[in-house]
């Protein structure tokens, strides 16, 4: 089963805020609520299906290793890839943070080893 921790829920909220309220001085189109609810059932519909990966990868950049010890990574568009941090614990999957890659600052731990 995949449970959600108060910090990823905090993530999904202020994704869905920040995509509802985003505005670019660069030209790129406002989304609609519609538009910011599917956006958000996308990333959803991906934190949900951990349960049936076959193959779990282990975080690599420190910013994530602070979170979990797996990472599912969703690319959204060729500039966008979201990051789902999460932790297994027998059949159970622990969501336990939500970021993009505009957020993830570190480099690779190269001493963390699969």
């Amino acid at each position: 089963m995949v449970f959600y921790s108060s910090q990823a829920d905090d993530d999904l909220q202020n994704i869905f805020d920040g995509l509802l309220q985003w505005k670019t001085q660069n030209g790129q189109i406002h989304m609609d609520f519609l538009a910011v609810e599917k956006y958000l059932n996308d990333i959803l519909d991906v934190c949900d299906g951990v349960e049936s990966i076959t193959f779990h990868l282990l975080t690599k950049y420190i910013d994530h290793q602070q979170y979990g010890n797996y990472v599912v990574r969703y690319k959204r568009n060729r500039r966008t890839t979201w990051y789902i941090i999460y932790n297994i614990q027998g059949n159970d999957f622990f969501i336990e943070k939500i970021m993009n890659n505009y957020q993830t600052l570190s480099e690779i731990n190269k001493q963390k080893t699969t």
